[in-house]
């Protein structure tokens, strides 16, 4: 059989320069145990200019982005790191999170709506924070009512500080609706 320079038996997009490994490793240590954030941002971005699809790296990364307050920057690499593996849970609920320190608000509800999908089910944990993140996202739009059913339909897998943030929406609710039966308007400090 002969060899053919037109075909190319080789996945380009899973090739891994060694150094972009390497680099992520040394990253992880500087980050994790010796809390230099500037020195493992600088391995990490030159991980993924070595090798641009390198998933670990880029989302080391992107938390990085976040951690410092460049949510943009983190955002981007996030899709980025969503082209990669479209299915992957932890990736959508980052991207919900972004979009919700933005406030697109809508669209971190879309992400973790998308994220709570491809969840696995002994994932609890990641479950609890986009549970958070949707409800706070919720709140901040004052849709207590959507809120406090998203809870309730939780009820099942959640603790105890969960439950009490249930109470407390069940009791702005009747608040409100008190309010609205009494005709009443809320009149803020210092507006006079």
């Amino acid at each position: 059989m002969q060899n053919s320079n037109t075909i190319s038996y080789i996945d380009h997009n899973k090739v891994i320069n060694i150094k972009s490994e390497k680099l992520f490793r040394e990253a992880q240590d500087d980050f994790f145990f010796f809390n230099k954030i500037n020195c493992a941002r600088q391995k990490l971005a030159q991980a993924v200019k070595l090798t641009p699809n390198h998933q670990k790296s880029i989302l080391l990364l992107a938390d990085i982005y976040f951690i410092k307050g460049f949510i943009k920057k983190a955002l981007s690499l996030y899709e980025k790191a969503l082209k990669i593996s479209p299915d992957n849970a932890k990736i959508l609920a980052s991207i919900a999170n972004c979009h919700n320190s933005l406030s697109n608000y809508n669209l971190a509800i879309n992400f973790c709506n998308k994220a709570i999908l491809k969840l696995s089910p002994d994932n609890y944990q990641l479950f609890y924070q986009i549970l958070e993140i949707k409800i706070n996202t919720l709140l901040t739009q004052k849709k207590f009512i959507s809120a406090y059913n998203e809870l309730s339909s939780a009820k099942i897998f959640l603790n105890d500080s969960f439950l009490y943030n249930l109470q407390i929406l069940h009791d702005k609710i009747a608040r409100r609706k008190k309010l609205n039966k009494l005709h009443f308007q809320l009149i803020q400090a210092g507006t006079l």
